[in-house]
């Protein structure tokens, strides 16, 4: 993912203007995120093999991601938590007709969301480099998911996947 690639990300999230659209929406776009990882992280599928992230297989949904990469250590136990409770939150959007950003318990998990981000650094840079002039829910939900996605693309740019493979099939040779 280029950082022009990113930056379009970013513009779908603060463009959206209907807060469910927008978690379900930001949702999805995590989703590619953590896809983007794996992706990264695993090698390529031999020819004729399946790929693991597509199709009807094992991590093709968001919480088998999830789970995944914090598995492999790529992620902490904290972000694990953020990104479960974001799953959860994008759950009860995506499949409850009658549930509002505004009222409990939608709007406690968000609030829960931001306890578990307001401290993490990169959500204090999102805050300064992204500001949002819209109700202060909306603008936090957008924050939420920005920051979100910056430290996954953090993630994504730091991986090596010719280095760190290499050295495991190295290992694996002996």
């Amino acid at each position: 993912m280029t950082n022009n690639q990113f930056d379009d990300i970013i513009e779908i999230i603060l463009d959206e203007r209907n807060d469910r659209a927008l978690i379900i929406l930001c949702s999805s776009l995590v989703d590619d995120l953590l896809y983007l990882i794996l992706s990264k992280h695993f090698l390529d599928p031999l020819k004729g093999d399946e790929n693991l992230l597509k199709g009807d297989n094992p991590l093709t949904t968001f919480s088998s991601r999830i789970k995944m990469i914090y598995r492999l250590g790529i992620i902490d136990e904290s972000l694990l938590s953020i990104l479960d409770k974001l799953r959860d939150i994008r759950n009860k959007c995506a499949h409850n007709i009658d549930v509002s950003v505004n009222k409990p318990p939608l709007k406690d998990k968000l609030s829960h969301l931001h306890k578990l981000l307001e401290n993490r650094d990169s959500y204090k840079l999102t805050q300064k480099r992204y500001v949002i002039n819209e109700a202060m829910l909306f603008a936090d939900i957008k924050l939420i998911f920005i920051a979100i996605c910056v430290i996954l693309k953090a993630i994504y740019d730091s991986i090596n996947t010719l280095t760190h493979n290499s050295k495991l099939i190295n290992i694996s040779k002996k």
